[in-house]
């Protein structure tokens, strides 16, 4: 295979969009900026990153088991998650199996001619009220349904801010967390090709954070971003999946951007260094209650999501209490 190292520097080329009279999917057809309305005054509690161009909602689905099993491997033919006991009894085998179980997440990525924002499309939809001076009801309305669901995507992913740097701000109870690290992947190309969402794609892979992962970016939309951390490529990337099977996004809709790229400001959030973030988050099980000193602890409210699980938020930090098996995104 070619081998391609690349640092995302330097800005994207912007793109000009042309609807589809019957379907009115978004195609790229050259390569130049075109205006759009957008919200025009920036709304309080935001700072503004960069003009958005274009959007991309991809369906994120995460495979694990119920509670109280670990997925130790995956059955690709069969698309289940071997798992076994934790903590079986002294002198018993874990030798329990069952199938898996499929976490279904909607996320967007915002994109515009150099930075790109990567996030849960529940935040995305309380921005995107707030840029556009929305009553204050539907704002409150949307924040409380970030706040009722357990399958939430909590990082937000700032792609080359600062430049050739990635920006994320995570969670990990009962506080809020910002580290940056450097937009550098090394990719190598196969040679698959495949069509997502309605553009041609060619494959590529790459190892992250302890995953290998196998990529579809499409060149005909010269955009070096994709979802999550993934970018760096000639061409946007619509597809991603780990070498497992768990954890899958997928691009479902390209769209005009309806609002900028904006980061909501948070005088309590925590700078840290993404190694020591990765490994306490993934020790912690994700953000659990036992992992809260009690001392630390000044408000509670509680949330039942209409699946039956809850939320908790404490000091204003939604803990999600899933009946399934944190898997993270990053093993290292």
């Amino acid at each position: 295979m070619n081998r391609l190292y690349i640092l995302l520097a330097g800005t994207v080329l912007p793109l000009i969009l042309s609807l589809s009279a019957s379907a009115q999917e978004p195609k790229v057809v050259s390569v130049r900026s075109v205006p759009m309305d957008r919200a025009s005054s920036e709304a309080p509690g935001y700072d503004r990153i960069a003009e958005a161009l274009y959007e991309v909602i991809y369906a994120y689905d995460l495979r694990t088991a119920p509670q109280g099993d670990a997925p130790v491997q995956t059955d690709r033919q069969e698309r289940s998650i071997v798992i076994r006991r934790q903590s079986p009894a002294p002198g018993q085998a874990p030798a329990d199996t069952a199938k898996s179980v499929t976490d279904h997440y909607t996320t967007i990525l915002q994109f515009g001619a150099g930075q790109a924002r990567f996030l849960d499309y529940l935040s995305y939809r309380v921005d995107s009220l707030a840029q556009a001076g929305a009553p204050d009801d539907q704002i409150t309305e949307a924040v409380d349904n970030t706040r009722k669901t357990v399958w939430f995507f909590e990082p937000v992913v700032f792609q080359n801010w600062p430049e050739g740097s990635l920006t994320v701000d995570d969670i990990l109870a009962p506080g809020t967390f910002t580290y940056t690290e450097p937009m550098q992947l090394e990719w190598s190309f196969g040679e698959g090709e495949k069509e997502v969402c309605g553009y041609p794609c060619r494959e590529a892979r790459t190892r992250y954070g302890g995953r290998d992962w196998t990529v579809w970016y499409t060149p005909g939309i010269p955009a070096a971003f994709g979802p999550w951390k993934l970018g760096g490529l000639p061409g946007l990337i619509l597809e991603a999946e780990d070498a497992e099977g768990l954890h899958h996004f997928s691009a479902t809709a390209v769209r005009r951007a309806a609002c900028p790229i904006v980061r909501a400001q948070d005088a309590t959030r925590d700078k840290t260094q993404r190694d020591r973030f990765v490994q306490r988050k993934n020790a912690s099980g994700g953000s659990t209650l036992s992992n809260i000193p009690p001392e630390s602890i000044r408000s509670i409210a509680v949330f039942k999501t209409n699946d039956g699980d809850g939320v908790i938020s404490v000091n204003g930090v939604p803990i999600r209490l899933s009946s399934h098996v944190y898997v993270p995104l990053e093993l290292e």
